[in-house]
């Protein structure tokens, strides 16, 4: 059975909510029910119960900037993991412009602990994964405040031995491959047997989530490759100079930087609530003739991508 990541569109919008488009949030989940939100916006916790999720069952919630349409709903959030019950740690990885702020939302009432980590401090960590393989977040430096960041989210299976291969070098299955999946390689009889050689590789997925950002030259080699790519969108090319003076993005650089990139697929989010129902497919269109394979967010909207290998 093909392992699968679901992306669900919690809020859309900018700063400003609307009827349609609420304020940021995204939840990523996966075939083993690991659940990571990126970025909480005012009012979170709905959208999730909405999308059949309850509060408590987030594993892990990565915080771009300190922006409140980011960050308004965490503190509803953690109060319904409490009423709910939750006993088992959360993680909250956010830059550090955010520690004061929840080190008051965490204080010493919850029933759970919370283990803040600063995005400043190194680049990524494996959040979870087991025999099959590990999920790793890793964030990067964008161009929107002093500390924001962006995120990308991957899925690694674990190399599979190759039968083919195991022949080809006149060898069976035996005790000594757990040796080598251990180690890398290993000695059978006389022959030196590599990991790589006997080896293909597991499959992969990775999606990453810019949050609020105008343009940057490291965010491209940050996201290059990402099979989605989830990307502040908050202008059409007709307001260039407000994106650029706000540190946001319009619909069309969203587009160059996915090009450029070589994404697979493009997200567009973050959208303003200036561009009202069918408004907002100006961007859309806008973003298509750049780099085709786009498709315009919408509160509610749930992709599902499966794990794949190269080639």
């Amino acid at each position: 059975m093909p392992k699968w990541v679901e992306v669900i569109m919690l809020g859309t919008g900018s700063a400003v909510p609307t009827e349609t488009r609420w304020p940021s949030s995204i939840l990523v989940r996966d075939w083993n029910g690991f659940n990571v939100l990126l970025d909480a916006g005012e009012a979170t916790q709905i959208r999730l119960r909405r999308a059949g999720i309850a509060p408590e069952r987030v594993d892990l919630i990565a915080i771009t900037h300190d922006h409140g349409d980011h960050v308004n709903g965490l503190p509803g959030l953690l109060q319904s993991m409490q009423v709910g019950g939750r006993k088992r740690p959360l993680t909250i990885v956010a830059p550090p412009s955010l520690s004061e702020f929840l080190e008051y939302l965490v204080g010493d009432a919850l029933s759970f602990e919370v283990r803040i980590v600063n995005a400043k401090r190194g680049s990524m960590m494996d959040v979870a994964g087991g025999g099959w393989g590990v999920v790793r977040l890793s964030w990067f430096k964008t161009c929107h405040t002093e500390d924001s960041v962006g995120y990308k989210v991957s899925w690694s299976e674990r190399p599979s031995i190759s039968k083919q291969k195991l022949e080809k070098l006149g060898l069976k299955p035996g005790p000594w491959l757990s040796g080598l999946i251990e180690k890398g390689e290993t000695i059978v009889g006389s022959i030196k047997v590599r990991l790589e050689d006997v080896s293909e590789p597991g499959a992969t997925l990775s999606i990453a989530y810019t949050g609020d950002t105008s343009p940057c030259g490291g965010l491209i080699d940050s996201v290059r490759g990402a099979d989605l790519l989830i990307h502040d969108s908050t202008y059409s090319s007709g307001h260039l100079r407000e994106a650029m003076a706000k540190g946001h993005s319009t619909a069309v650089q969203a587009a160059s930087v996915a090009k450029t990139a070589e994404v697979g697929l493009l997200v567009l989010t973050h959208i303003s609530s200036r561009y009202r129902g069918g408004e907002a497919l100006a961007l859309l269109r806008e973003a298509r003739k750049v780099f085709p394979n786009t498709l315009l967010a919408w509160d509610g909207m749930r992709l599902r991508l499966t794990l794949h290998r190269e080639g």
